[in-house]
């Protein structure tokens, strides 16, 4: 006959995995993990923005070039001036009376360069080169010379055929135009699917480590007098977890202050919609691996092994991850208006209602908004479900394997029920 004691009588399940959870958020919370992550991510991002700007910058200064135009080659000045920018540059006009004048004027750098001679075939100077998108301006602006001088030659209008020539247009007719906030729905997900990678990656490591900490410590023996495992293994995770999503809100929230007012990107109200989305399955996805993560960890006793004992888990993830490129292409490709292959569609869809994969392939396929109502709500069911059965079978292993010390804990060994 077992009696249990006073202080567990005393908690229910819920006051229970909140009262661990508490005590991992409070101690992760400030921890170095937390603090020096969050830190140097939001130096990242505000160095990316920094930098985007500098390029952006560079991009948008618009060079303006000081020419002098002297004999009959003034004929170019105007077509130069009103054509430069369609050509992503600016000039500077002026008409200068003898060609020593405009050769002094380049050599003293207050021309860029002098154009003398005749239109249809003016001689540039210049002090040490001629900018490329100058030069071409030129050479286009001498052969249309040169073409209207034949037109007119031949009794033609070189206007009414000019005029003709800028008629001419391609017609484009759009069955399914993508609209930008369709094109950003499934890159939304898959960057979900990234941190969902990234933050497994993080703090299943530190749910790993804190597990056996508490092992090797002895202080799971103090706990599990006053908590069941199952409460005790999920406290952890809610916790572990909260923190990880917090921390996730911080960068997210930095990085739309610095990216999004100085126009490098630009989120569309249309966007809320994938990002609510892609935070649904990251907290779903967290739960799910983390519970996996922690039971696997048990198995061990050493802090150094826990990297070994959660390999199969590990797998698992990378193999997801892998898969998200599978379906995150072609969603992308089939909102932009490419073809899918129906095969490839199929096995998206079959491997997206899969709990392991559901939390990252259904991210991005949400995303993309190419869901049926019933699948997107199924899939939801079978991942809590599924997340319903880690815990206990994770319980199960957790509490065969917490309190035993050595060698590593065969799993087949830590499912048999202890007497």
């Amino acid at each position: 006959m077992s009696f249990a004691s006073p202080e567990r009588a005393a908690l229910s399940p819920r006051r229970a995995v909140y009262l661990i959870a508490r005590r991992e958020f409070a101690t992760r919370i400030r921890g170095k993990v937390f603090i020096i992550g969050t830190i140097v991510a939001v130096a990242l991002l505000a160095l990316y923005a920094v930098l985007q700007l500098a390029v952006i910058d560079r991009i948008n200064t618009t060079t303006t070039f000081k020419v002098g135009f002297s004999g009959s080659a003034t004929a170019l000045a105007q077509p130069l001036e009103a054509a430069s920018p369609s050509l992503g540059f600016k000039v500077h006009v002026s008409d200068i009376a003898t060609a020593a004048q405009g050769r002094s004027a380049v050599r003293a750098g207050s021309l860029d360069a002098l154009v003398d001679g005749t239109p249809g075939a003016p001689q540039v100077v210049v002090k040490t080169g001629i900018d490329p998108a100058l030069q071409a301006a030129l050479v286009s602006l001498a052969k249309q010379n040169v073409l209207s001088a034949d037109l007119s030659a031949a009794g033609l209008s070189p206007a009414a055929v000019e005029s003709q020539i800028d008629a001419v247009s391609l017609r484009i007719d759009t069955l399914q135009p993508a609209t930008a906030a369709q094109l950003q729905g499934p890159i939304i997900g898959f960057v979900m699917a990234f941190a969902l990678y990234l933050f497994i990656g993080i703090y299943g490591g530190v749910i790993g480590q804190g597990v056996v900490a508490e092992k090797a410590s002895r202080v799971v023996e103090i706990l599990l007098s006053t908590v069941q495992p199952g409460q005790l293994l999920l406290g952890k995770v809610v916790g572990i977890g909260l923190v990880g999503l917090i921390q996730l809100g911080i960068i997210a929230v930095c990085g739309l202050l610095f990216i999004v007012p100085t126009g490098v990107l630009a989120l569309p109200g249309a966007a809320i919609g994938a990002v609510a989305i892609g935070v649904m399955w990251f907290v779903l996805g967290f739960v799910l691996y983390a519970l996996m993560l922690a039971a696997t960890a048990s198995l061990v006793s050493r802090v150094e092994e826990v990297s070994s004992a959660t390999v199969p888990v590990s797998m698992l993830l990378v193999v997801t991850w892998l898969l998200a490129y599978v379906v995150a292409i072609p969603a992308i490709d089939a909102v932009s208006g490419g073809a899918v292959s129906p095969g490839l569609g199929t096995l998206t869809t079959v491997l997206s209602l899969i709990p392991p994969f559901t939390p990252v392939l259904m991210s991005i396929r949400m995303a993309a908004g190419e869901v049926p109502l019933w699948e997107g709500l199924l899939s939801i069911v079978l991942v809590l479900a599924s997340i319903a059965g880690v815990t206990w079978l994770g319980a199960r292993i957790y509490a065969n394997s917490i309190l035993r010390f050595g060698a590593r804990i065969k799993l087949t060994d830590a499912l048999r029920r202890s007497s």
